[in-house]
């Protein structure tokens, strides 16, 4: 079998490691690492926020009302400039891979009609 798209795929991933807003993330997220407060911190506003996010995807009762809260427990934690620029820079991140993931599946023909 040819296996060509395991190093073209290989090659793809280190044009992505040279995009700056791949570049952002990785040097805030070293940033941040270095304070294991501040990392502890975002790590628990991050998970909270992930969990919650969530709810709102499967409709929890007063999803949205608790991410607004989160947001508001958060308030000085989420003002600090270096956790703006992380955050911008993550969501970045998963715009760019939402972005290429999205165009994958738009091209590659793959029959999932069984699941509707």
């Amino acid at each position: 079998m040819d296996r060509d798209y395991i190093e073209n795929t290989k090659d793809f991933v280190k044009s992505i490691k040279q995009e700056k807003v791949y570049k952002d993330y990785k040097n805030y997220k070293s940033i941040i690492s270095k304070n294991p407060k501040l990392k502890d911190k975002l790590d628990e506003y991050m998970k909270n926020r992930f969990n919650l996010q969530a709810d709102i995807a499967y409709g929890t009762y007063n999803s949205y009302e608790n991410l607004l809260n989160l947001q508001r427990q958060y308030d000085d934690f989420l003002d600090e400039p270096l956790i703006q620029n992380y955050l911008k820079a993550e969501l970045g991140l998963s715009k760019m891979l939402d972005d290429i993931f999205g165009i994958i599946s738009e091209n590659i023909d793959f029959d999932l009609s069984f699941l509707d």
